[in-house]
């Protein structure tokens, strides 16, 4: 028998697998990894739930903005956020109102009476939805010209006047 060298030591896993049976375990591991990897990434997109609006519109009535919409299909919505965008808000959207979800086919509306405080003749109307898995998708936005009420009162003051 022959005596073992103490010089001439192999690695652990070359004593288990020979470099050649190696290969052909590292190549599946590496392709199980891959194959994980993208069901998580894909998985995260499935996972949130899907809004199919059927309507969305945002309209003046007296002082106040009106802004309805309804939707085909709501799957997994925890709530609707209406958000404005005005010069005072630093051109930045900023939520109005939150409404929870309550299923497809059926109307929500919301009226905004807050406009008038805003000296703005420009305003961007958003709908984000915020799903149940905490995912927010925007949904449809809608901008409009307007002139406040404190300036057409102003206006049709001076109008007066003249006439």
């Amino acid at each position: 028998m022959g005596t073992l060298n103490p010089l001439c030591v192999l690695p652990y896993d070359e004593v288990l697998y020979p470099k050649d049976q190696r290969a052909y375990i590292a190549r599946p591991m590496k392709s199980i990894l891959f194959i994980a990897l993208v069901v998580v990434l894909t998985g995260a997109a499935v996972v949130s739930g899907r809004v199919q609006l059927s309507g969305f519109e945002v309209r003046p009535e007296g002082a106040d903005f009106i802004v309805t919409w309804s939707t085909d299909l709501e799957e997994d919505v925890r709530e609707f956020e209406i958000q404005r965008r005005t010069p005072s808000s630093n051109d930045q959207f900023v939520k109005v109102h939150g409404i929870p979800g309550h299923g497809p086919q059926k109307a929500y509306a919301f009226r905004d009476t807050q406009v008038f405080k805003s000296g703005s003749d420009k305003l961007d109307y958003r709908l984000e939805v915020v799903y149940t898995n905490g995912i927010r998708e925007v949904l449809r936005s809608q901008s409009l010209n307007y002139t406040s009420t404190a300036t057409r009162r102003t206006w049709g003051s001076l109008k007066a006047m003249f006439q």
